[in-house]
Protein backbone atom coordinates (compact mmCIF):
# COMPACT_ATOMS: atom_id res chain seq x y z
CA UNK A 1 0.00 0.00 0.00
CA UNK A 2 1.65 3.65 -0.68
CA UNK A 3 2.44 5.78 1.93
CA UNK A 4 0.52 8.64 1.20
CA UNK A 5 -2.84 6.68 1.10
CA UNK A 6 -2.62 4.40 4.52
CA UNK A 7 -2.78 8.09 6.69
CA UNK A 8 -6.07 9.22 4.19
CA UNK A 9 -7.51 5.64 4.73
CA UNK A 10 -7.18 6.06 8.38
CA UNK A 11 -8.94 9.25 8.50
CA UNK A 12 -11.76 7.87 6.44
CA UNK A 13 -11.83 4.73 8.83
CA UNK A 14 -12.31 7.20 11.51
CA UNK A 15 -14.75 9.44 10.23
CA UNK A 16 -16.95 6.59 9.00
CA UNK A 17 -17.08 4.92 12.57
CA UNK A 18 -18.98 8.17 13.48
CA UNK A 19 -21.82 7.61 11.27
CA UNK A 20 -23.05 4.46 12.80
CA UNK A 21 -26.86 4.23 12.43
CA UNK A 22 -28.31 4.06 15.52
CA UNK A 23 -32.16 2.84 14.68
CA UNK A 24 -33.33 2.40 18.36
CA UNK A 25 -35.36 5.41 19.18
CA UNK A 26 -35.30 6.72 23.32
CA UNK A 27 -39.18 6.64 25.00
CA UNK A 28 -38.74 10.80 24.90
CA UNK A 29 -36.75 11.71 21.63
CA UNK A 30 -39.99 12.39 19.77
CA UNK A 31 -41.89 14.20 22.33
CA UNK A 32 -41.40 18.11 22.75
CA UNK A 33 -39.18 19.29 25.26
CA UNK A 34 -41.78 21.81 26.29
CA UNK A 35 -45.39 21.89 25.83
CA UNK A 36 -47.11 24.59 24.07
CA UNK A 37 -48.96 25.58 27.23
CA UNK A 38 -45.08 26.08 28.63
CA UNK A 39 -43.95 27.98 25.86
CA UNK A 40 -46.43 30.23 25.47
CA UNK A 41 -46.52 30.83 29.48
CA UNK A 42 -43.05 31.70 29.02
CA UNK A 43 -43.22 34.43 26.75
CA UNK A 44 -46.89 36.08 27.51
CA UNK A 45 -47.35 38.59 31.09
CA UNK A 46 -50.23 40.61 31.82
CA UNK A 47 -49.57 44.06 32.36
CA UNK A 48 -50.74 47.41 33.98
CA UNK A 49 -50.78 49.90 31.82
CA UNK A 50 -52.53 53.35 31.57
CA UNK A 51 -53.26 52.36 27.72
CA UNK A 52 -51.95 50.35 25.11
CA UNK A 53 -50.37 53.28 23.68
CA UNK A 54 -48.02 53.93 26.55
CA UNK A 55 -47.37 50.35 26.68
CA UNK A 56 -45.97 50.29 23.14
CA UNK A 57 -44.05 53.88 23.78
CA UNK A 58 -42.65 51.92 26.97
CA UNK A 59 -41.66 48.79 25.15
CA UNK A 60 -40.15 50.42 22.11
CA UNK A 61 -37.60 52.16 24.25
CA UNK A 62 -36.84 48.78 26.26
CA UNK A 63 -36.41 47.64 23.21
CA UNK A 64 -34.06 50.47 22.47
CA UNK A 65 -32.14 50.52 25.51
CA UNK A 66 -31.21 46.38 24.53
CA UNK A 67 -29.91 47.48 21.16
CA UNK A 68 -32.83 45.90 19.27
CA UNK A 69 -33.39 47.93 15.94
CA UNK A 70 -37.35 48.20 15.89
CA UNK A 71 -37.97 47.41 12.05
CA UNK A 72 -42.05 47.70 12.38
CA UNK A 73 -44.77 49.49 14.37
CA UNK A 74 -48.29 47.98 13.97
CA UNK A 75 -50.33 50.64 16.69
CA UNK A 76 -53.77 49.49 15.63
CA UNK A 77 -52.86 45.98 15.70
CA UNK A 78 -50.63 46.41 18.69
CA UNK A 79 -47.52 44.46 17.00
CA UNK A 80 -44.14 45.32 17.23
CA UNK A 81 -41.09 43.60 15.38
CA UNK A 82 -37.38 44.42 15.87
CA UNK A 83 -33.89 42.65 15.23
CA UNK A 84 -30.53 42.52 16.45
CA UNK A 85 -27.28 40.95 15.28
CA UNK A 86 -24.60 39.77 17.96
CA UNK A 87 -21.70 37.70 17.73
CA UNK A 88 -22.21 33.68 17.36
CA UNK A 89 -18.62 32.26 17.49
CA UNK A 90 -17.73 29.97 20.33
CA UNK A 91 -13.78 29.64 21.30
CA UNK A 92 -14.80 25.17 21.80
CA UNK A 93 -16.45 25.59 17.94
CA UNK A 94 -13.13 27.64 16.29
CA UNK A 95 -10.67 24.92 17.96
CA UNK A 96 -12.46 21.88 17.05
CA UNK A 97 -12.61 23.28 13.68
CA UNK A 98 -9.47 24.28 13.77
CA UNK A 99 -8.07 20.91 14.63
CA UNK A 100 -10.22 19.67 11.64
CA UNK A 101 -8.46 21.84 9.27
CA UNK A 102 -5.08 20.73 10.66
CA UNK A 103 -5.47 17.02 10.74
CA UNK A 104 -6.67 17.54 6.88
CA UNK A 105 -3.84 19.74 6.01
CA UNK A 106 -1.87 16.59 7.42
CA UNK A 107 -3.42 14.10 5.10
CA UNK A 108 -2.38 16.42 2.40
CA UNK A 109 -6.08 17.30 1.89
CA UNK A 110 -7.31 20.94 0.77
CA UNK A 111 -10.19 21.22 3.89
CA UNK A 112 -11.80 24.80 5.28
CA UNK A 113 -14.02 23.84 7.92
CA UNK A 114 -12.67 27.55 9.67
CA UNK A 115 -15.61 28.58 6.71
CA UNK A 116 -18.33 27.08 8.62
CA UNK A 117 -17.59 28.59 11.66
CA UNK A 118 -20.61 30.55 13.59
CA UNK A 119 -20.29 34.29 12.73
CA UNK A 120 -23.04 36.31 13.43
CA UNK A 121 -26.98 35.83 14.50
CA UNK A 122 -29.94 37.56 13.65
CA UNK A 123 -32.11 37.90 17.07
CA UNK A 124 -35.72 38.76 15.60
CA UNK A 125 -38.28 39.64 17.96
CA UNK A 126 -42.03 39.81 17.82
CA UNK A 127 -44.43 42.13 20.45
CA UNK A 128 -47.84 41.36 20.93
CA UNK A 129 -50.43 43.47 23.36
CA UNK A 130 -54.36 42.87 23.57
CA UNK A 131 -56.63 44.36 25.92
CA UNK A 132 -57.50 41.78 28.84
CA UNK A 133 -60.76 40.16 28.51
CA UNK A 134 -60.55 39.17 32.49
CA UNK A 135 -59.67 43.43 33.88
CA UNK A 136 -59.54 46.47 31.66
CA UNK A 137 -56.65 48.14 33.22
CA UNK A 138 -54.51 45.37 31.86
CA UNK A 139 -52.82 44.29 28.98
CA UNK A 140 -51.67 40.66 27.60
CA UNK A 141 -48.31 41.01 26.28
CA UNK A 142 -46.59 38.41 24.28
CA UNK A 143 -42.74 38.36 22.97
CA UNK A 144 -41.83 35.57 20.83
CA UNK A 145 -37.72 35.07 19.81
CA UNK A 146 -36.02 33.36 17.14
CA UNK A 147 -32.31 33.02 15.93
CA UNK A 148 -31.05 32.54 12.75
CA UNK A 149 -27.11 32.08 12.60
CA UNK A 150 -24.86 32.75 9.93
CA UNK A 151 -21.48 31.18 9.03
CA UNK A 152 -18.17 33.13 7.96
CA UNK A 153 -19.69 32.32 4.49
CA UNK A 154 -22.62 34.14 5.46
CA UNK A 155 -24.86 30.76 5.08
CA UNK A 156 -27.85 30.21 7.30
CA UNK A 157 -26.56 27.32 9.71
CA UNK A 158 -29.39 27.66 11.98
CA UNK A 159 -33.22 28.75 12.01
CA UNK A 160 -35.01 27.93 15.73
CA UNK A 161 -37.08 29.68 17.92
CA UNK A 162 -35.55 30.41 21.96
CA UNK A 163 -37.30 29.52 24.43
CA UNK A 164 -34.88 30.63 27.33
CA UNK A 165 -36.53 31.74 30.15
CA UNK A 166 -34.22 34.17 31.13
CA UNK A 167 -34.49 36.35 27.53
CA UNK A 168 -38.02 36.66 28.03
CA UNK A 169 -37.75 37.55 31.74
CA UNK A 170 -35.09 40.16 31.14
CA UNK A 171 -37.43 42.17 28.95
CA UNK A 172 -40.54 41.53 30.86
CA UNK A 173 -38.71 42.74 33.84
CA UNK A 174 -37.32 45.95 32.11
CA UNK A 175 -40.88 46.12 30.39
CA UNK A 176 -42.80 46.49 33.85
CA UNK A 177 -39.94 48.83 34.90
CA UNK A 178 -40.50 51.44 32.25
CA UNK A 179 -44.12 51.28 32.73
CA UNK A 180 -43.69 51.72 36.19
CA UNK A 181 -41.42 54.81 35.32
CA UNK A 182 -43.83 56.23 32.34
CA UNK A 183 -46.87 56.38 34.71
CA UNK A 184 -45.10 57.94 37.55
CA UNK A 185 -43.98 61.05 35.09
Amino acid sequence: MHIKTRPRLLLAAVCLAGCTANTQLKNDELRLKESPLEIRSLQSRALEAPSEVELLAATIAVLQDMEYNVERIESPLGVITASKTVDADSASEQVGLFMVDLLCAMMMGDCSAMDQASDQQLIMLTFVVQPSLANAEEFVARVTLQRVVYDTQARITLREPIHEPEMYQQIFDRLGKSIFLEVET
